[in-house]
C-alpha cells in the first residue's frame, strides 16, 4: 500500500472530535505523519486528501441545500427514504447520519489542509511550489468552513491540528463572526497569490485559482452583508467579484444553457472552480436525481433511480412562459408522477459510476451577486445590467425593464429588483447548492424565514418550520464527547 493511503486513513482518525487516545500509543506498522511530508509530491497528495475529503461532503450536500428549500423534493417511499424526506419534513435530528457525513467530511477537509500547511515549509521544495501549495490548502479551508458556518452558525475554528484529546477537548464552538473573519484572512492570501492560475486549466482543472478565491470572496461578503446586518461590506463584495472577472479574462458564458452542464462542458470558460469526479472517485448524481425506482430516463442503462432531489411543483410554477431554461433545470416524466433535473445526466457505466462534476462556481453566479450588491448599494443600472447578463443570454426573455412594461404578471410576483434578482438566481442556479443560502440572505431574521416557510403552498413539507431550523443540528456525537460543543437552539 503507498504510503499516502497510509496518510489519508490516518487523518480521518485524528480529526474526529471522539476518540484520539490511540495518539498515546505507538503503532511500528504506521508512517508517522512528520516523517510522511519529504518531497513536493507528497505536499501535492495531502493536497489530494483534502479534495477527496470536500468532494465526499457534496455527494450528500444536496440534501441540506436543495431539498430543505423550496427547490426539491424525494419521490423515494422505501430504502432509506425515511431519511432523506426529514429534509422535506424539516424532521432533522441531531443523530441524522446524512448531517454528521457532512459535517465531518468538510472537518476532515480541514484538518487534512491544515497538516499540509504545517509541513509546506519543512520540505525543501521551490519558494513558488510552497507558497502555491500553501494557498490550496488555505482555499480548502476557507471553503468548508464557509459551509459550516452557514450550515451551523458557530463552529469550531480549525486553524491548527488538534493532535492530542485534550486538544479536541478544548475546541469550542468560535462566534459567527470569527469565524467570517477566519475565513477572509485565507481567502485574501488566496487571491493575492500570484504563484496561482487565474483560471481552471493546464491539467489542474478542479484545483484553487485566484479567480475562484476571488469569487468566493465576493460571496463571502455578500453574505455577511445580509446575514450580520453590515451593509458596508456590500462595496468589499463588489470589489472582490469585479476582480475575478478581470482575473479570467478568457471567461465566457456560453448562448446555450445544455453548453454549460455535463461531461462534454467541463472545459467550460464559464467555470470557475469544479468538484472533480471521475469512474474511479465517482460521482452518483446520475442516478441519485433519477426518478425513483425508474430506469434510463437520464442515462440509459439499468439503474433505478433514487429518487433524491426531485423539483418541486412550486419551483417549476417559478418559470416564465417562454424560458428555454426549464428544458434542463425541470423535465416531467411521462406519466406526471416527478419532474427531474438534467444537470448532472452523464452515467459513465450501467454500475451507477458517474464523472459528473459538481459546479461549485461559475460566472453566472458571480453576475447575479454583483446584481445584489449593486442593488443593495442603490446603483439599481449596474444591478439590472448583471442581471440582465444572465437573464437574457439564453432563457428568451426580455430584459428586466421591458418584463416590467410588457408583462404585468411578472412586476406583480417581483415588485422590486431585490425580488427579480433572486428569482433569476432560483432559475439559473436550481440544484446546484445554492437555494438554501439565498433564502438565508432573503430572511436573515429566522422568524421571517419561518414565516416565508410556512408560506409555501406544498403539502406537509413547510406546515411545520420552525425558525431553529435555519441552521442545522450539532452531530450528536460532538455535543457527547465535549461539552464546550453545544447544541443548536430546538434541537435535542
Amino acid at each position: 500500500m503507498k504510503k499516502y493511503l497510509l496518510y489519508i486513513s490516518l487523518t480521518v482518525l485524528l480529526f474526529g472530535f471522539n476518540a484520539c487516545d490511540f495518539l498515546d500509543e505507538t503503532n511500528p506498522n504506521v508512517i508517522k505523519v512528520e516523517d510522511f511530508y519529504e518531497s513536493e509530491q507528497d505536499l501535492e497528495d495531502g493536497l489530494t486528501a483534502a479534495y477527496a475529503a470536500i468532494r465526499t461532503a457534496y455527494n450528500q450536500l444536496y440534501y441540506v441545500t436543495e431539498m430543505k428549500s423550496d427547490n426539491a423534493t424525494t419521490t423515494n417511499t422505501g430504502d432509506a427514504g425515511g431519511l432523506y424526506a426529514t429534509f422535506i419534513t424539516h424532521l432533522v435530528s441531531s443523530n441524522n447520519t446524512i448531517v454528521t457525513n457532512i459535517y465531518n467530511n468538510f472537518y476532515y477537509c480541514i484538518f487534512r489542509a491544515n497538516t499540509v500547511l504545517k509541513y509546506a515549509d519543512k520540505v525543501n521544495i521551490s519558494d513558488e511550489s510552497q507558497v502555491r501549495i500553501t494557498a490550496e490548502a488555505k482555499f480548502l479551508r476557507a471553503l468548508a468552513h464557509f459551509y459550516l458556518v452557514r450550515l451551523w452558525g458557530p463552529v469550531t475554528i480549525g486553524d491548527h491540528i488538534f493532535e492530542t484529546t485534550d486538544d479536541a477537548k478544548a475546541a469550542i464552538r468560535n462566534s459567527v463572526d470569527d469565524v467570517y473573519e477566519f475565513i477572509i484572512e485565507d481567502l485574501k492570501e488566496v487571491v493575492e497569490c500570484t504563484q496561482l492560475a487565474t483560471f481552471e486549466g493546464g491539467g489542474r482543472m478542479g484545483h484553487a485559482t485566484r479567480t475562484a478565491g476571488a469569487a468566493l470572496l465576493g460571496k463571502v461578503y455578500v453574505t455577511m452583508a445580509a446575514m450580520l446586518n453590515r451593509p458596508e461590506l456590500y462595496s468589499d463584495a463588489v470589489t472582490c467579484l469585479q476582480q475575478a472577472c478581470t482575473l479570467n479574462a478568457m471567461y465566457s458564458l456560453p448562448t446555450a444553457y445544455t453548453g454549460v452542464f455535463g461531461l462534454t462542458n467541463e472545459g467550460c470558460t464559464e467555470l470557475i472552480f469544479q468538484i472533480m469526479y471521475n469512474v474511479s472517485n465517482s460521482s452518483t448524481f446520475a442516478y441519485d436525481f433519477q426518478p425513483y425506482g425508474q430506469v434510463g430516463i437520464l442515462t440509459g442503462g439499468n439503474i433505478k433511480g433514487r429518487g433524491c432531489n426531485m423539483g418541486e411543483q412550486n419551483l417549476k410554477n417559478e418559470f416564465e412562459e417562454g424560458d428555454r431554461r426549464i428544458a434542463v433545470c425541470l423535465t416531467a416524466t411521462a406519466d406526471g408522477s416527478a419532474l427531474y433535473t438534467k444537470k448532472y445526466v452523464d452515467m459513465t457505466t450501467s454500475t451507477g459510476q458517474c464523472s459528473n462534476n459538481w459546479i461549485e462556481m461559475r460566472f453566472a453566479d458571480v453576475f447575479l451577486l454583483l446584481a445584489e450588491a449593486y442593488e443593495q448599494l442603490g446603483d439599481r443600472n449596474n444591478a439590472i445590467k448583471y442581471l440582465d447578463l444572465v437573464r437574457v443570454r439564453h432563457s428568451s426573455l426580455k430584459d428586466y425593464e421591458a418584463s416590467l412594461s410588457d408583462y404585468p404578471d411578472y412586476a406583480v410576483k417581483y415588485p422590486t429588483l431585490r425580488a427579480a434578482i433572486f428569482h433569476e438566481r432560483r432559475i439559473e442556479l436550481c440544484f446546484e447548492n445554492h437555494r438554501w443560502f439565498d433564502l438565508q440572505r432573503l430572511y436573515p431574521n429566522a422568524k421571517d424565514l419561518e414565516t416565508y416557510m410556512r408560506s409555501i403552498d406544498i403539502s406537509l413539507k413547510y406546515t411545520g418550520f420552525q425558525a431553529y431550523e435555519a441552521f442545522l443540528p450539532i452531530p450528536y456525537d460532538e455535543t457527547i464527547f465535549n461539552k464546550k460543543i453545544y447544541q443548536n437552539e430546538g434541537y435535542k
